[in-house]
């Protein structure tokens, strides 16, 4: 017989939960998470969900941009978009000569022939990767570029066997959406060596770690 006793509660939080929106909801979904009402695994299928409702609902602007593999010809474009958030202090500013040599990393979002986003895949020796570099011009944010970017880099990814792909935000809430999950800098001893310990601002660090397990991708 099934136990009667929980419905209640359940009851209380679908009540909660109507007339809210789809990022509310998700809000919802992260305290209880936080409070150890859901797990890890109820925490992934809601991100994957909202990421689902979202490319639904998201479609009919999915024709202004398009994302692809960066190019040489990109550089200036790709120059100007991480220089303008490193100056906001979301990214770490990069050199033009270190955008050259690892131009194979990046990709671009493409809106009416102009570059509009960029992120960039770094594959650590371990097989870990990271996504670095991810900024959208601040004219169009939040019109669904910078998660078609993500999403590109995570296809990228489970073609190249990766098995998991993180990052270090101060967005937590955008990562959240997109299925990551949050974790601790300590479980991620390849930045922690490259970066982390050369960083000026590694004492003082506010950026959150969070990690993305990538399934297998049957080519």
């Amino acid at each position: 017989m099934a136990d009667l006793t929980s419905e209640p509660q359940h009851s209380v939080i679908l009540d909660e939960l109507r007339g809210l929106t789809i990022d509310e909801i998700f809000e919802k979904a992260t305290s209880l998470y936080n409070d150890g009402q859901l797990n890890d695994s109820d925490m992934q299928a809601m991100g994957s969900a909202v990421v689902t409702v979202n490319r639904i609902f998201s479609k009919q602007e999915q024709h202004h941009f398009f994302i692809r593999q960066a190019t040489l010809e990109d550089v200036d474009s790709l120059m100007e978009m991480v220089d303008f958030w490193a100056k906001h202090g979301q990214n770490l500013p990069r050199k033009r000569q270190d955008i050259i040599r690892n131009i194979q990393t990046f990709a671009v979002c493409v809106r009416d022939g102009e570059v509009v986003g960029c992120a960039c895949l770094y594959v650590y020796d371990s097989g870990l990767a990271e996504i670095r570099s991810l900024g959208v011009s601040p004219i169009i944010q939040r019109q669904g570029q910078g998660r078609a970017i993500v999403e590109f880099l995570l296809k990228r990814a489970a073609r190249m066997a990766i098995k998991r792909v993180f990052v270090l935000t101060r967005s937590p809430k955008f990562f959240s959406r997109v299925g990551f999950t949050r974790t601790v800098r300590e479980s991620l001893p390849e930045k922690i060596l490259k970066d982390c310990e050369n960083c000026p601002r590694r004492e003082n660090c506010d950026e959150i770690a969070y990690i993305r397990e990538i399934p297998s991708l049957n080519i």
